[in-house]
């Protein structure tokens, strides 16, 4: 079976579900090209336009690190967006990603710095339908929000939902509707987000998703936010 450029793409960013998800990973194990378009997908995937806008080239002789820690993103982003080509279990929940470093401890110390000394910057991405993980999702944002309350510096959250982590953001679909809406509510500055190629493959599918109002949806993919936040010194949570 021939896959299209928008089937490739899907499976990157985690949109493929059920049987096509199974036929594409069937298809990667013998199919040599298959597996070198999906790289390709991926590593375009890094080149986002507008992150870069601006930013001077880099030196070709950067130091060893520096190329190492490019190789541990790219790994990071196969495990994070693979799709279950590479399990994303491998990301557990008290995992978190910066740049050039994977930080143990969800709600706790993160890094060498503490909530006090700088603002805090966090994505937290949910990318499975499982009640467990939105009810983590939310004790995990509301813990950031409780741990910045006093710090002048303040901080900044997101929590971005495809696949089927999308649901949490569905009227209907979710147990936590009411918890989302109290959330948006008491903390502004938490700005939920759905990805755009999840909301377009349920109506592939005709469902049109029906998100609580406090969501903001638009042209964004969860894997170009996360690569755009990471790549502006974010911290990213796997839920």
């Amino acid at each position: 079976m021939k896959f299209s450029d928008e089937m490739i793409s899907a499976y990157a960013d985690g949109e493929l579900q059920g049987n096509e998800k199974i036929e594409f990973e069937s298809a990667l194990q013998v199919d040599a090209q298959l597996r070198q378009s999906l790289d390709n997908v991926l590593i375009l995937k890094l080149q986002l336009k507008d992150t870069y806008k601006g930013v001077d080239p880099v030196e070709r002789d950067l130091p060893a690190v520096t190329n190492y820690r490019f190789v541990a993103y790219m790994a990071f982003l196969i495990v994070a967006f693979g799709g279950g080509w590479i399990s994303s279990d491998l990301m557990h929940t008290s995992g978190t990603w910066q740049m050039g470093a994977f930080v143990n401890g969800v709600s706790g110390q993160r890094g060498t710095g503490t909530a006090a000394e700088k603002t805090g910057k966090y994505i937290l991405h949910i990318g499975q339908r499982d009640n467990t993980r939105f009810r983590k999702t939310l004790d995990e944002a509301e813990a950031l929000m409780a741990q910045y309350k006093n710090n002048p510096q303040g901080i900044e959250l997101e929590i971005i939902a495809n696949a089927g982590g999308l649901d949490l953001f569905r009227e209907g679909a979710t147990p936590y509707a009411e918890r989302v809406k109290k959330i948006s509510i008491l903390y502004p500055d938490i700005k939920f987000i759905a990805c755009a190629n999840a909301i377009e493959r349920l109506r592939e599918r005709g469902i049109e998703p029906d998100l609580i109002n406090a969501v903001h949806h638009g042209s964004a993919t969860a894997i170009d936010q996360v690569v755009k936040r990471v790549n502006e010194g974010w911290t990213y949570i796997k839920i």
